[in-house]
């Protein structure tokens, strides 16, 4: 009976330390960078899950229908921009994550810094525009312009570099396969796992949509 006894102890004890492992493996596929194998002609882009490069303007339209930021001029550096979304179900802390352009990753001196106490909310948008003052709601994202200078994103030869508070790279996006004159945003579509394609493919008509989805919704 004690030899029995003693197996079972043994039995319930591996399967909870199984149960236990399998666990701790669950928590941390969060933060494990998975490659994106959808794009390889586009760009090569690393997703960490929770925080997605969705959508990228570096090349603004000309006129007025070129004026992203909604400050109410077009300008060319101004009203670029970048979006990223909160695709998990927890908030995420951005505080000190930085963007550069291939110039300014060779300095290390970020384009922008996302400031203290920048955290999403799940499913919320930051937007980050090359300058200006923007001005409306952008689906209820965060919204800044560019701490350190214009995003200066080039419509050819240059790669978006994006480093944590630790000043690891956790993902860079590289703008040369594209179009180097798209007139008009590349967005993920569907939106958030999606493949990089011009905004007016993915949406007839409209060409960016910081801040929101394809079709202007919130995230």
């Amino acid at each position: 009976m004690r030899i029995k006894t003693f197996r079972k102890f043994i039995l319930s004890s591996l399967f909870v330390f199984i149960l236990f492992i399998s666990n701790q493996c669950s928590k941390t596929e969060d933060v494990v960078p998975i490659e994106d194998t959808t794009n390889q002609t586009d760009s090569t882009v690393t997703i960490y899950y929770g925080f997605v490069l969705n959508e990228v303007l570096y090349d603004p339209p000309g006129g007025s229908t070129g004026d992203a930021n909604g400050d109410g001029v077009r300008d060319a550096n101004d009203d670029e921009f970048v979006e990223f979304v909160n695709s998990s179900e927890n908030s995420f802390d951005i505080s000190g994550y930085k963007l550069f352009d291939a110039d300014r990753l060779a300095t290390n001196t970020p384009n922008h810094e996302f400031p203290s106490n920048t955290v999403l909310s799940p499913g919320q948008a930051v937007v980050v525009f090359g300058g200006g003052t923007p001005n409306g709601s952008f689906g209820g994202s965060l919204v800044f312009a560019s701490s350190g200078q214009v995003l200066n994103l080039n419509n050819s030869g240059d790669v978006l570099t994006v480093k944590n508070s630790n000043d690891s790279t956790i993902f860079t996006f590289n703008v040369t396969p594209l179009s180097d004159n798209p007139n008009e945003s590349y967005t993920r579509f569907p939106d958030l796992y999606g493949s990089f394609t011009q905004h007016d493919s993915a949406s007839t008509g409209i060409l960016f949509s910081p801040g929101t989805k394809v079709d202007g919704s919130s995230f």
